[in-house]
């Protein structure tokens, strides 16, 4: 594993150790920067003496008097300032060798200073004052270019010493240079061509991030290009380009910018990262500080909303130092965990962090001013922005793969459901028609008896009717009743009258044949119904039956006989009858059963109710009322 980082590693540090090195300026303390004809440009910072007045009370007068000359220090033997309060007094001198007089041109190149006011002698003992920084309006500069630029005269022979008060609520830098115009307008060109590519290249991640969030739908390409734009915005105004080109008459957003937009970069990076690495899943403790880092850059984005630009800065800058560090240890925990996407994010947090401590270190003032340190967010940047999205296709490619093996299991675990299913349906609608089936008869058939119940065979009655009509066919019914019920009721109880129509129940069933029709009407009574049969082949079904009852044996009736009565009526084709007046008939002939000694068979018809006509006996002894037509 280590002979896997080491290539990584030796680099960074080597590059580490080349910055933190002594600097080179500063070693011999010339006492002014010599200025001729062949002059291109010096970096003035090995002439520069610096002066802190915490107070803020120093005036020209006082900070250029000869009382204070001593007080002033070399930049390279302790001038480093980073973040003060204290207004800060710089002096160089420049030492004119020059044929004829010139117009040179004096840049501090840091863009974010606030306040710079450049005192240069007038030759009357006195000063010219002239204002730069990002307190006035960018049109008010000398030079209207992304650094503060001032323009410096000199005639031959002369020898003027400069001073420059400097004060801001962020971090003080020092990097003043001195540069001839012909030198410096190349300079300009070869540093836009820089940053033109540079910042091309972040608005074609950016676009290239939209496009995958247009087309893959995944909100990570949404995070990531919200962090791209607001990285790219952050490095323009830390530039000074966006206080050139985007608002250059708004000097307070340009001095609130920098701390909004590293807490807008933090939160963005903050929450991209956490989802890129899925961070809740493999530790909630890493989940707890991703949002604490958020909360606190939230805070330095509200302080530079309301006007607390000074605290606001400092806050922004801790949680963009902490950042790296959490997050290059989230993305260990993630790899490990087995989410392939955090090797890219090691690399390129872990290269970037190099260039994010360099860069909080020099504006904290630890480290000199120089290309690497000055322009380390970028030169890292380039990298990182790269690597993540590597990281973010990785994790996309991942999440595929895991939404098609989640889809390969979907799809088996349906086809397994579906015929866990069929199966269940099946035995669903089995059941179901079983219990329909079992409902049906609880609603047709009496429960005692498992005959057709009253309504169920009065039904059926009317069915065989009105098939009667339709076919010409004649049919006979019989109301059978038990002889004595209430007496074996009342004398041995109702269990045993159970028992007694259970057993005439399935006497009656037994005898009977299969289209015939059997139903418990109400209490002792039974209704049959048999189609297409004449009188003479009812009248033996019937008889028959009686004699069966009449032979049962039942235990609990201590012997006793049991006997029934049947009341008959024949369905003749052609004459109108409905169920009533047949049913009436019946029941008026087994009546007449009953009055006639019972255990017998008698026969009605529609004028029996009258009780005017006269029966006759058959062969058999049975009686039958013959259906008067009138």
């Amino acid at each position: 594993m280590f002979s896997h980082w080491l290539p990584r590693v030796f680099p960074a540090i080597f590059l580490l150790l080349i910055i933190l090195s002594p600097p080179v300026f500063g070693q011999t303390h010339p006492d002014s920067t010599d200025v001729g004809d062949d002059f291109r440009f010096a970096t003035l910072t090995g002439v520069m003496q610096v002066l802190l007045d915490p107070e803020r009370q120093l005036n020209i007068d006082s900070a250029s008097a000869a009382t204070l000359h001593s007080q002033y220090q070399d930049v390279s033997n302790g001038g480093k300032i980073g973040f003060t309060d204290a207004a800060v007094w710089t002096r160089f001198t420049l030492a004119s060798h020059l044929s004829s007089a010139q117009t040179f041109l004096l840049e501090l190149d840091y863009p974010l200073m606030d306040r710079i006011e450049l005192y240069e002698p007038d030759g009357q003992a006195s000063f010219r004052k002239r204002l730069g920084g990002d307190a006035f309006l960018f049109s008010a500069r000398d030079v209207q270019v992304r650094t503060n630029v001032f323009t410096i005269d000199l005639v031959p022979g002369e020898i003027k010493t400069l001073y420059m008060r400097l004060t801001t609520n962020g971090s003080i830098q020092l990097p003043v240079r001195l540069w001839n115009q012909i030198a410096f307008a190349e300079y300009v060109a070869q540093s836009q061509l820089w940053f033109g590519l540079y910042f091309g290249a972040i608005v074609l991640l950016v676009a290239s991030a939209i496009g995958g969030l247009l087309f893959l739908k995944s909100p990570l390409f949404f995070w990531y290009a919200l962090y791209l734009t607001f990285y790219g915005l952050l490095n323009f105004t830390l530039t000074g380009l966006g206080f050139q080109f985007i608002w250059p008459g708004f000097p307070l957003w340009q001095d609130m910018a920098p701390s909004f937009f590293v807490g807008v970069v933090v939160i963005t990076a903050m929450i991209f990262s956490s989802k890129l690495l899925d961070i809740a899943q493999y530790s909630r403790t890493f989940y707890h500080l991703f949002w604490l880092t958020a909360v606190l850059a939230a805070i330095g984005v509200f302080l530079s909303l309301t006007g607390y630009t000074g605290f606001a800065k400092r806050v922004s800058s801790f949680s963009g130092l902490v950042l790296v560090p959490i997050v290059m240890l989230a993305a260990v925990i993630a790899y490990r965990g087995g989410n392939l996407a955090a090797r890219y994010f090691l690399i390129a947090w872990g290269v970037f962090l190099i260039f994010v401590f360099i860069s909080g270190l020099y504006y904290w003032g630890v480290l000199p001013h120089n290309f690497v340190t000055a322009y380390a967010l970028q030169l890292g940047s380039v990298f990182e922005v790269t690597m993540l999205g590597m990281a973010l296709a990785e994790r996309v490619a991942s999440l595929n793969r895991e939404k098609e093996q989640a889809d390969q299991q979907a799809r088996g675990y349906l086809t397994l459901l579906n015929e866990k299913l069929e199966s269940l349906v099946k035995e669903r609608t089995s059941e179901l028609e079983a219990s329909n089936q079992r409902l049906e008869e609880l609603a047709t058939h009496d429960s005692l008896t498992l005959l057709l119940n009253h309504h169920a065979v009065l039904r059926a009655l009317e069915g065989v009717i009105n098939a009667s009509e339709r076919h010409g066919q004649s049919f006979c019914i019989a109301i059978v009743d038990v002889d004595n019920f209430k007496q074996i009721n009342d004398q041995f109880g109702h269990q045993v009258g159970d028992e007694v129509l259970v057993a005439i129940a399935n006497t009656l069933s037994s005898s009977l044949r299969t289209y015939d029709i059997a139903g418990r009407y109400g209490g002792e009574e039974f209704l049959l119904i048999l189609p297409q049969t004449s009188t003479d082949d009812a009248s033996d079904l019937i008889d028959r039956l009686r004699l069966s009852v009449s032979d049962l044996v039942l235990n609990n009736t201590g012997g006793e006989r049991i006997t029934v009565s049947a009341g008959m009526m024949a369905y003749e084709h052609g004459v109108s009858m409905d169920v009533e007046a047949l049913f009436r008939c019946a029941d008026d002939a087994l009546y007449l059963a009953k009055d006639r000694g019972k255990d017998r068979i008698e026969w009605g018809s529609l004028k029996s109710l009258d009780r005017s006509l006269k029966g006759f006996a058959d062969e058999k002894g049975r009686h039958k009322f013959h259906c008067i037509k009138e």
